[in-house]
């Protein structure tokens, strides 16, 4: 019994009272930044919404605009930002286009509860799921302790090492940087009767942009799509027995730290925004990161050598302990005592992965290391295999993250403006536009806008008067396609 409460306490020291994922002020804003300038959206923001500079154009947020519980907390948290990041908004709420995307993606982790929503399981459909046993005790103990902790734990809102799955934080409507946001703000950013409200606006839609691409993000990462918490984050993993952080994410952040995140591979195309995530076909981020790679809790166990311990029986052991079916346990070299090894990714794990420079073949991906010692065979991930795994997801994650950028803005609305009229119609909508109509406004020349027609989505051009004083047309179309919800949006000069 006083070893069972010795382990409790221990626990309750050790654990940590929040969860975790990539480093936000580094490789969150690093994979941010690269998925997006390999996407189209700079030449959409300077062609569909005239904003000349693209991801460079100052957009501003004014704090009076915002409302509820936004004005309670967001402001709080872009002042948390490191100013030195160069994504932190000036005081008078200035930024450009791509630093608001690149705070979003920061701040979907603030506060830092949220991080427990960043998981999700595609073998199992869930998310975060590691409650009970010692570690949860001692975690609970620990809370009571912390600053805070009693009131948490009245409330429930403490971190119990479960979480919903990021499938369903994504489109969250408690998510603030989330995909819901994302298109409400953007239809606002148009539709608005005032420039600054939409300005506003439009800098709200960029940070859930922002946080709708941290969710992608984290599906690159092995332990977030491995059910992996304990192994990953209360292992030890550094010199202190404080920062129980990932190894792995430390490695990341460490190494490439924020401008040294690998250039983004081409866009990946997907049917539906989940799709980029998870989909039947097992080529969402997560179902590949999952099959691809081991996290530091999902290893074999080590397994048990003595006089009468064959290879056979070695390997049926630690294939027997894992607790995914993938990535696979090959034959393992047991010959040697102290001679670390590796196992490498098969060919077929690989298919699909982009090549080398210049476009040689990659070099084989060290999958883990192994070790013989006396009276056993230990598993476990170093530096060399956190180098190949790094190497081979980063570029990978912004790969989607690019395109599901473009995926969001896929449709576009065409307004050619000629004498007194302007022609209307859509393009790079998925199948049939339903459920919504193109909304048109006329904006005169103190900046506000008026709706002043409506027209049905088509590839066919619908023409409409244009009413006298206008100087700019806006549009916006909020419907849905066979790739699922969108939201196109346009503007045009009157000259």
């Amino acid at each position: 019994m006083n070893r069972i409460l010795a382990a409790i306490l221990l626990a309750a020291i050790l654990a940590p009272s929040v969860a975790h994922a990539y480093d936000p002020a580094t490789t969150h804003a690093g994979l941010t930044e690269r998925a997006v300038l390999a996407s189209e959206l700079h030449r959409t923001l300077s062609r569909r919404l005239s904003r000349p500079l693209g991801l460079f154009e100052p957009v501003v947020l004014r704090r009076g605009d915002l409302a509820g519980g936004e004005a309670r907390s967001l402001p709080g948290r872009l002042d948390a930002l490191d100013p030195a990041g160069g994504y932190r908004p000036s005081p008078e709420g200035v930024a450009p286009a791509l630093a608001w995307i690149v705070a979003g993606s920061v701040i979907a982790e603030t506060p830092a509860e949220r991080g427990q929503n960043l998981f999700f399981d595609p073998a199992r459909g869930n998310g975060l799921a590691q409650a009970g046993g010692l570690y949860a005790a001692g975690h609970g103990l620990r809370m009571l302790f912390d600053a805070g902790g009693l009131r948490g734990a009245a409330t429930g809102t403490n971190f119990n090492l479960t979480g919903r799955p990021s499938t369903e934080w994504l489109v969250a409507r408690d998510n603030d940087v989330g995909l819901r946001a994302f298109y409400e703000q953007l239809e606002v950013a148009v539709s608005g009767e005032l420039p600054g409200p939409r300005g506003t606006a439009l800098a709200r839609a960029l940070l859930a942009l922002g946080g709708t691409l941290a969710v992608l993000e984290d599906a690159g990462e092995p332990a977030h799509v491995r059910n992996d918490f304990r192994g990953a984050y209360l292992g030890v993993g550094s010199s202190s027995p404080f920062d129980r952080g990932s190894p792995f994410e430390r490695y990341v952040a460490d190494t490439y730290g924020r401008s040294g995140v690998p250039i983004a591979g081409s866009p990946v195309s997907r049917p539906t925004v989940m799709a980029f995530i998870t989909a039947a076909d097992r080529q969402g981020l997560a179902d590949r990161t999952q099959r691809r790679f081991f996290s530091d809790g999902t290893l074999p166990e080590d397994g048990i050598v003595d006089r009468d311990t064959t290879g056979a029986d070695v390997m049926r052991d630690a294939r027997e302990s894992l607790p995914y079916a993938l990535p696979a346990l090959p034959r393992l070299d047991l010959h040697g005592l102290g001679d670390k090894r590796y196992v490498y990714a098969s060919a077929e794990a690989e298919r699909g992965t982009s090549q080398g420079a210049g476009g040689a073949p990659r070099p084989r991906r060290r999958l883990l290391a192994y070790l013989r010692v006396p009276g056993r065979v230990r598993f476990f991930l170093d530096g060399a295999v956190y180098t190949d795994t790094a190497r081979a997801l980063l570029p990978e994650i912004g790969a989607y993250g690019a395109g599901l950028v473009d995926h969001l803005f896929r449709a576009e609305i065409h307004l050619e403006v000629k004498a007194e009229a302007v022609a209307v119609s859509i393009s790079g909508a998925r199948g049939e536009v339903r459920k919504g109509e193109v909304r048109l406004y006329a904006e005169d020349a103190s900046g506000h806008r008026r709706p002043f027609a409506t027209a049905t989505p088509g590839t066919t051009a619908t023409t409409l008067t244009i009413p006298p004083g206008t100087r700019r047309i806006a549009a916006v179309l909020h419907g849905e396609d066979d790739a699922g919800e969108l939201v196109a949006v346009a503007e045009q000069p009157v000259l």
